[in-house]
């Protein structure tokens, strides 16, 4: 059952309106959601502390199915792409405290394929979201499932034409609709690319490198949580964001920091969980993670879920989170 809403306050529908978010008949573009009813004190979720959930709404039917999440290091913009080869862009707006509070301003364009076209129906299910360099980068990478691939786009994203990279020979072995979910991009210019589907004891096939020049690893993730996306650490690590989900539990989440020293071909690689989210928090189905440094000290963690495009059973959360290693 969804947890319920709070009130928006009005300086807080002030602080919307003058970021230019238009208030439609869908209600505001973003509203704080509760993450634990029961107590009013700071939440903690392993080694994480809560400092806010939006609740995300567009009237444009696109808007949905977030994957994959990348955040500007002020914290001001996200990008994300969707289950429908979109890209999904916004700002994010914080309290005097630094607490997450609104976002808005959304844009929301097609990624086109190599033909300069939309990607087409039923083979647009972009998953993984990877910035090359440093934001706002040199341009992306974008991994696909059901047609196994790894595109790579200039720095507008939406709007151009994409080049297919080569990619691994064991990626025509991956199933269906279970392939990359995981990709990003490593200070030294690598590709970390790790598949959703697993070998039901948590080893999931995973590959660093690039055209050319791949090799490939094994992930240890802890069944029944499966690897869905991954995020830079200020200090080198790598956090990696896996989920479960089932008829009993409800939707659970995982974070995982890895050692980037550690991921190297033939290696199975194992992280530490920081975080673990389940009920009785309110759970969703997150796709995304990324991280910032925040200026005080300390790492923002950013989570953003996949509604699937119903609306009415699921949301579009983001939350952000903020870790202390």
């Amino acid at each position: 059952m969804p947890r319920p809403l709070l009130r928006l306050p009005a300086a807080l529908f002030l602080a919307l309106t003058l970021a230019g978010c238009a208030i439609g008949q869908d209600g505001p573009p973003s509203t704080p959601v509760v993450l634990l009813e029961e107590t009013a004190a700071p939440v903690r979720a392993g080694e994480l502390v809560w400092r806010g959930t939006l609740h995300l709404r567009d009237a444009n039917p696109d808007f949905g199915g977030l994957s994959s999440l990348r955040v500007s290091p002020d914290g001001s913009q996200f990008v994300a792409i969707s289950d429908r080869g979109r890209r999904i862009a916004g700002r994010l707006a914080y309290g005097s405290a630094g607490e997450l509070v609104a976002a808005g301003s959304y844009s929301i364009d097609p990624l086109l394929g190599t033909d300069g076209q939309a990607l087409p129906g039923f083979f647009n299910d972009t998953e993984g979201l990877a910035l090359i360099g440093d934001w706002p980068g040199d341009g992306w990478a974008v991994s696909m499932e059901r047609r196994h691939s790894i595109l790579r786009y200039p720095p507008a994203l939406a709007g151009s034409a994409t080049v297919e990279l080569p990619v691994p020979d064991g990626f025509a072995a991956l199933p269906f609709n279970a392939g990359i979910e995981t990709l990003l991009s490593l200070p030294d210019g690598r590709l970390l690319a790790i598949a959703e589907d697993g070998d039901g004891q948590g080893r999931h096939r995973a590959w660093i490198g690039g055209p050319g020049a791949w090799g490939e690893f094994t992930y240890q993730g802890m069944p029944p949580f499966l690897p869905v996306d991954a995020a830079r650490l200020p200090d080198g690590g790598i956090l990696v964001l896996e989920r479960r989900v089932g008829l009993m539990g409800g939707w659970g989440s995982r974070i995982v920091r890895v050692d980037a020293r550690a991921v190297k071909t033939g290696a199975v690689v194992q992280g530490r969980e920081i975080a673990r989210l389940q009920p009785p928090m309110a759970t969703e189905n997150y796709e995304g993670i990324d991280t910032r440094p925040l200026p005080g000290g300390g790492v923002a963690v950013y989570l953003v879920s996949d509604n699937n495009f119903k609306p009415i059973i699921q949301r579009t959360l983001l939350t952000m989170f903020e870790w202390r290693p």
